[in-house]
């Protein structure tokens, strides 16, 4: 009975973990970015690289604690320090199967903007868009985020 609550427990942290990061795709907007005016800043890819959006470490850390504490205080014979050792080690491990389980593909993009500054903007790579190095490009920059879009003057 303690191995399937064990079982629920993780599939349902992890699944917290799956839905709880956000899409920064150049297409999409935040609730907080609807209605609002933004900046237009205008320029061209210097340099593009393809990178990997780290999941969150912290939900995976969360889930894996509860599940290892949970799991380590089992231990007749010392059920607290089992517990605490099995929160740490099932912590460490939760934290990387965090970190993987809702990795992003991304791309750097290094521009150059129209007045001279150097801007790099990390993104999620979109089915919409593609991009590629002097391609003219828009800067959508708001409170919340910045997001890069190609500019058809």
């Amino acid at each position: 009975m303690r191995t399937l609550k064990s079982i629920s427990l993780i599939s349902l942290l992890f699944l917290g973990t799956a839905c709880s990061m956000a899409d920064y795709k150049p297409e999409s907007i935040t609730k907080y970015q609807a209605g609002e005016i933004e900046t237009v800043l205008l320029g061209k890819i210097l340099q593009l690289e393809f990178v990997v959006l780290e999941g969150d470490r912290d939900l995976g850390a969360a889930a894996g604690a509860a599940v290892g504490g949970d799991l380590g205080s089992d231990n007749d014979k010392a059920p607290l320090a089992a517990g605490v050792i099995g929160a740490l080690i099932g912590s460490a491990v939760g934290a990387e199967i965090g970190a993987k389980i809702n990795e992003k593909r991304a791309v750097e993009l290094t521009i150059e903007l129209d007045n001279g500054k150097i801007i790099s903007i990390v993104q999620e790579v979109s089915d919409k868009y593609s991009f590629f190095e002097g391609q003219r490009v828009k800067v959508v920059k708001s409170n919340y985020r910045s997001r890069v879009q190609p500019f058809n003057n």
